[in-house]
């Protein structure tokens, strides 16, 4: 009994299920709307049960999608439209080089210097060009005191250049310890009289890595490209992107860096030999191949900076400027004082070889300093040793004598 009641429960369960399955309705799947069968189905309660019409299997040709689709066009191009204008308006607001994946940090010099060129083109509206050149200007506008207290060393130092240099070449030559430090002292002595801080000197040296800072930030922002970048140019240059077809960054920055050495370099008050002038005015030159295939945003720097280096060299060697910032005066050179080196009339492979055996020496006589140093040390621990009092026991010593 109880198993033909579960027969016929399964059967029912059955026979419900395909009926719910047969009740189905199977929708039509869409189809685009470009496309259109034209086709009449049978009506049987119609009037024309038997009117069949042809049934088009083609799809259109492409003139037909062309000319229906002017309206897909058009909103491609207002989409691109669209994203191009969002980009652009992003591309004038603090951050943007930041979510590009540029100006990451605030330690890193060329991330600094990314930082910088986004605050001022975006508070001043210029363009990428005229960013790079306002920003370069600032710079330096703000590194001028240093340049003013480094020329004034420059200049106190030209006073004394041949006591100086006879000293230099003294502290050089002795293998001396104490003759050395004697020297030391005398030189220190003489330019404390005259109000010297060769800290000052390094100055200069801080253009070191704001150059490469620029350098780095620049090349990778043409690289990426920033939006901008290649039609932001001026003249010649449009796009900076790319290289100056020209070359014409590349003369203009030569010609600066050759007439500010000439001038007295960035300080307007150094005087440098004929070996090194000759050395500073090849440099510039050999510089032009070397540079012709870096993107002009990064000519463009080197170009303004050193256009700004000629205008800073004639300003500290005016005489009203100099007495307004109370520089020193450059001494006129003087006949060098015996035991100084003169290497004026050397050429530059001559200057170079003289250098060099000159450094070589120094370091053997250092090292042989050194040895000395070590000798006497070693020398007056022996004798300390040697000259300490022993206190001996009464017993011990009545023991040791027996």
């Amino acid at each position: 009994m109880f198993k033909l009641t579960s027969r016929l429960v399964t059967s029912r369960f059955a026979a419900s299920s395909r009926l719910a399955t047969a009740r189905t309705i199977v929708l039509p799947r869409p189809h685009p709307s470009w496309i259109v069968f034209q086709a009449k189905r049978f009506n049987s309660t119609g009037p024309n049960a038997n009117d069949v019409s042809e049934i088009q299997t083609q799809l259109p040709s492409i003139d037909e999608l062309t000319s229906s689709a002017p309206s897909l066009s058009a909103s491609t191009s207002d989409l691109i439209a669209n994203t191009t204008q969002t980009v652009g308006e992003l591309s004038s607001h603090i951050g943007y080089l930041n979510s590009i994946g540029l100006a990451q940090t605030w330690y890193w010099p060329s991330d600094i210097i990314q930082h910088v060129l986004e605050a001022v083109h975006v508070y001043s509206g210029l363009p990428w060009w005229g960013t790079i050149a306002a920003t370069t200007i600032l710079i330096r506008c703000l590194m001028f005191p240093l340049y003013v207290k480094s020329s004034d060393t420059v200049a106190r130092n030209s006073h004394i250049k041949p006591e100086l240099d006879a000293l230099n070449n003294k502290l050089m030559s002795t293998t001396d310890l104490q003759q050395g430090q004697l020297v030391a002292m005398q030189r220190k002595k003489l330019l404390s009289s005259h109000g010297i801080k060769n800290r000052w000197l390094a100055a200069p040296m801080l253009q070191i890595p704001i150059a490469l800072g620029f350098f780095n930030a620049l090349r990778h922002m043409a690289n990426y490209p920033v939006d901008g970048f290649a039609n932001q140019g001026v003249a010649w240059f449009t796009d900076l992107t790319q290289a100056d077809p020209y070359l014409g960054l590349q003369v203009i920055t030569a010609a600066v860096f050759i007439s500010f050495t000439r001038l007295g370099g960035e300080t307007g008050a150094q005087q440098f030999s004929s070996p090194m002038k000759r050395l500073f005015t090849i440099l510039p030159i050999i510089s032009i191949p070397a540079t012709m295939n870096l993107s002009s945003a990064v000519v463009l720097y080197f170009a303004f900076n050193g256009a700004f280096s000629v205008l800073q060299t004639m300003i500290l060697r005016n005489k009203w400027v100099r007495s307004k910032l109370k520089i020193t005066e450059v001494a006129k050179p003087r006949t060098p004082i015996a035991g100084a080196s003169p290497t004026e009339n050397m050429g530059i492979f001559q200057s170079l070889k003289h250098n060099i055996q000159k450094a070589r020496d120094q370091a053997e006589r250092r090292q042989l300093m050194q040895d000395n140093e070590k000798k006497l040390q070693e020398s007056f621990k022996e004798k300390r040793q040697n000259s300490k009092i022993k206190i001996v026991h009464k017993s011990n010593f009545i023991n040791n004598k027996k």
